[in-house]
This record gives C-alpha cells, structure tokens and sequence, in this order.
C-alpha cells in the first residue's frame, strides 16, 4: 500500500512572516509548502511545482493577484485558488475575481484553523468540473 504523497500547497506573500507562520502550520496538517514572495516567483513556482492549492496575496508589490489569478487558471483549471486581502474588498473586487476564476476569498487576519478546514473542503470536491 503506498501513501499518498502531501496536497502541495504553494502561497504567494510579500509578507514574509505570515507566510512562514501559514508555511508552518500548514505543513503541521499534512501539507507541501513552496513559498514566493512575487508575482513572479508565484508563476515561475507554481510552473515548477505543480502546486493543488494556491493561496495568493491580491496586492504583491511586482503585480496585482488578479493577473496572477488569470494567469494560474489559464494554466490549470484543476488549481484551487484562493485569494488572501488586508483590506474590504468592494463586490465589484470580489465579482471580478470569481469570474477570474478565484475558489475563495479570506481576509486578513484569518483564523488559520478555519483556512485550514477550507482547504480541505476545497479539495475534497475533487477536480473542477
């Protein structure tokens, strides 16, 4: 019987220290973190990594999370995306970035127990239809 290998989970943050803190407890549940901390490391590591879940940052200082959002979904349409804001978000921010192709959104703070369970909700949908 072989184990089946950790979700990998990839987050983009220029917030190096929440990443690390979401990294942590993350991996703590199961997970295979890769971290990036710009658009572009995001793209290139989700390239390279072939991550099932993305939770990415809306505003990066190199790119805003909604080309990064289209960007990812043009690539996969099995990817779980999930967009992390500091802010309230008009609905008109959160409409465009469902159409875009967003899972789900979490503001900041967030229980990271709570982001946790929704991952797995998440996944356990299985692949898109």
């Amino acid at each position: 019987m072989s184990a089946t290998p950790p979700t990998k989970l990839l987050i983009i943050d220029d917030d190096l220290h929440l990443s690390e803190s979401l990294a942590e407890v993350l991996e703590m549940e199961g997970y295979q973190c890769v971290q990036a901390a710009t658009a572009k490391d995001g793209i290139e590591a989700a390239r390279k990594h072939n991550p099932e879940v993305v939770i990415m940052d809306i505003q990066l200082p190199d790119s805003s999370g909604f080309q990064i959002l289209q960007t990812l979904r043009k690539n996969s349409r099995e990817v779980i995306l999930i967009m992390m804001t500091g802010r309230f978000l008009s609905s008109e921010e959160k409409t465009q970035g469902f159409q875009l192709g967003a899972d789900e959104y979490i503001t900041k703070p967030f229980d990271l127990q709570e982001l946790s369970v929704r991952i797995r909700q998440l996944l356990s949908r299985g692949p898109a239809a």
